[in-house]
């Protein structure tokens, strides 16, 4: 009903439909507003629609809606409907959502970047670390062959994801540090006793090409991921300000970075 102009226009023309269609026995299903204030829009719809005797139709709602656009209208229509003698509740029932762009592509990242660095070399039978240095701390990437582990405190909640050398084993620590990738002002320490599980993130899936597991089904995939989510705090996935869930390096990890960082600008090298 905003091809021209929602009030004015599409919405009175749609009552006259409406009023045609109950005189022949059908009963009218909805309007679709898609653009504009689509708070304000439906609260005035809604008044339009109550006053001509269609209290039950549907009021359908787009334009590149996601969560967050949804929340802001619901929360829109709860602090204004009373002002115009509606129900908020009654009207926020009423809605219907049509999503699509920002449920098919991903906004803003439609697809899934990655670069190539080399952090460790094989030869003579052992890894050897490598590294490329930045200008920006945070592009340096972390060298070595490495292991990544997920801790859980005893809400069995994740608290944090640790990335160490590959021959390190967080689980037989009594005490865990947590160290910052890229600031070495920022630290954390873990208490095993605080510590429900420690779980290994990374899994040999190829070895020589020979494939070394059994993919899960894709209802199985759905399971690890509903369960993955659930051990995450509600302060990381609440939308609006969320808690930043930290990466963090062993003091090992650090260290050995720390050291072919200044062993490359002792020999002139970086990006």
């Amino acid at each position: 009903v905003d091809t021209i102009d929602t009030l004015q226009s599409g919405l009175p023309n749609a009552i006259t439909i409406f009023e045609e269609l109950k005189k022949n026995g059908h009963q009218p299903v909805g309007v679709r507003l898609d653009s504009g204030d689509l708070a304000y829009l439906s609260i005035e719809t809604a008044k339009m629609l109550n006053a001509a005797g269609f209290p039950e139709t549907t009021i359908y709602l787009s334009n590149e809606l996601d969560e967050l656009n949804i929340w802001q209208i619901i929360t829109q229509i709860e602090e204004e409907a009373p002002r115009h003698s509606l129900d908020a509740n009654q009207l926020i029932k009423r809605l219907a959502y049509g999503v699509g762009t920002r449920l098919i592509t991903s906004a803003g990242d439609s697809a899934l970047g990655g670069v190539y660095k080399l952090v460790a070399l094989w030869q003579d039978n052992q890894w050897l670390p490598a590294i490329k240095i930045s200008e920006s701390p945070a592009k340096t990437p972390n060298p070595d062959n490495k292991r990544v582990w997920r801790i859980y405190d005893r809400r069995n909640k994740a608290t944090a994801d640790l990335i160490g050398l590959f021959d390190e084993e967080p689980s037989k620590l009594k005490t865990i540090h947590l160290h910052h990738p890229t600031d070495a002002t920022i630290r954390r320490t873990l208490e095993k006793s605080k510590i429900m599980e420690i779980e290994p993130l990374l899994i040999e899936v190829l070895k020589v090409g020979e494939l070394m597991i059994d993919f899960p089904t894709l209802q199985e995939m759905r399971e690890i991921r509903q369960r993955d989510i659930e051990r995450l705090d509600t302060g990381v996935k609440r939308l609006m300000n969320p808690h930043i869930y930290h990466v963090s390096l062993t003091p090992r990890l650090l260290e050995r970075k720390q050291m072919l960082v200044e062993s490359m600008r002792k020999a002139g090298g970086g990006e």
